[in-house]
């Protein structure tokens, strides 16, 4: 196929030496800026660690540091037409500290013999994640390209390119989605992406152009809290869950929390986004999980994979974003995917009191 990204063939682990496994874990980019100074953050992100249990991480696992290069090897042989293979051991050289290796074993995704959108957005997310936007923004054109027909497509190159700082295209981009005609699978996605443009042009530190949106959408709406679910198949119903200190869930059914917490409508098709907002977070711990409905799709990738973002003060030059992909095998499961804890001092010292809701 052709390569989204030039400067991905020139990572190909064809041409990796051994040597290469003693790359640093320095050069890898923090989504979220230091912050030495300014107000405090509105709370800590918990993400739980995605732990796929198959026999080629087994094998990676139980093997000595310097055998583990010549361990994938061995394992690329058996594997190398599934792209989950290359997902799961790129992040395990990642977390080993090494991204240079690990970066090497993720562009496999780009250059297997599938011109597929739904591995290419998965390629993107991981990029990002590795924190690589520039990469990213390669392969998201390419998936514009061939799906310029769903909103997904110009958000996910907006978020790469503002990522990348090139927050002027970022914005001409959500824009598009906000001011588009888009298919009922994707409802209220042009709230996401107006909020998503909104933060831009707030926290960017740029002069910026809206472009001809009309100027009483142009407001900034920051929130303590915001978490995103996306995934990658196409006609398959993930749903959100965020659960507040008091017991109270967020869901489709359940749209707005007696504390402030909101949810976007919910999407049985398309890809997501679903979107929670929490505009002043009181103290405790915020669970959030995923949960698969069902799909009316042959998944491509063996299970469909999903993409979480969770970020405190959201739409604040102080905002931090922690994401994950995990793969999700079969419907009716459900996921703790991570937590938000807020700290004391915050709001009311009397929380609302709420029973629990199924």
């Amino acid at each position: 196929m052709r390569l989204p990204a030039a400067d991905l063939s020139s990572i190909s682990d064809q041409s990796l030496e051994v040597s290469a496994a003693t790359s640093s874990f320095g050069d890898r980019v923090e989504q979220s800026k230091s912050r030495d100074s300014g107000p405090a953050p509105a709370g800590a992100i918990k993400l739980k660690k995605w732990n796929p249990k198959t026999p080629y991480l087994s094998k990676l696992k139980k093997a000595k540091s310097g055998d583990w290069y010549s361990t994938y090897l061995l394992e690329r042989k058996e594997n190398e037409g599934s792209s989950a293979f290359f997902l799961d051991v790129s992040d395990f050289f990642l977390e080993k500290k090494q991204p240079g290796l690990a970066l090497r074993i993720l562009s496999n995704v780009a250059e297997m013999e599938l011109e597929n959108p739904q591995l290419l957005r998965i390629l993107g997310y991981r990029l990002m994640q590795i924190g690589r936007p520039k990469l990213a923004v390669a392969v998201f054109e390419e998936v514009l390209n061939m799906r310029e027909e769903e909103p997904q497509s110009y958000r996910d190159l907006a978020l790469a390119l503002a990522a990348d700082k090139q927050h002027q295209r970022a914005v001409d981009l959500l824009r598009q989605v906000v001011e588009g005609k888009w298919n009922g699978r994707f409802p209220e996605i042009e709230l996401t992406a107006l909020n998503e443009m909104n933060a831009i042009l707030a926290t960017c530190g740029k002069k910026l152009e809206p472009g001809s949106l009309d100027k009483r959408l142009l407001k900034n709406l920051p929130v303590d809290v915001r978490v995103i679910l996306t995934w990658d198949a196409d006609n398959t119903d993930m749903d959100l869950w965020v659960t507040d200190p008091n017991g109270e869930k967020c869901f489709y059914s359940h749209r707005d929390t007696r504390i402030g917490g909101h949810i976007s409508p919910d999407y049985t098709g398309g890809y997501g986004p679903e979107e929670f907002l929490l505009k002043r977070a009181q103290p405790g711990k915020y669970l959030v999980h995923a949960n698969y409905y069902g799909n009316r799709q042959q998944v491509i990738a063996g299970a469909t994979t999903i993409q979480l973002e969770m970020t405190t003060d959201f739409g604040k030059p102080i905002a931090k974003t922690e994401s994950v992909t995990l793969r999700l095998q079969g419907s009716k499961e459900i996921i703790k995917v991570g937590e938000f804890v807020i700290p004391g001092k915050r709001g009311s010292p009397n929380p609302v009191k709420a029973g629990r809701r199924k």
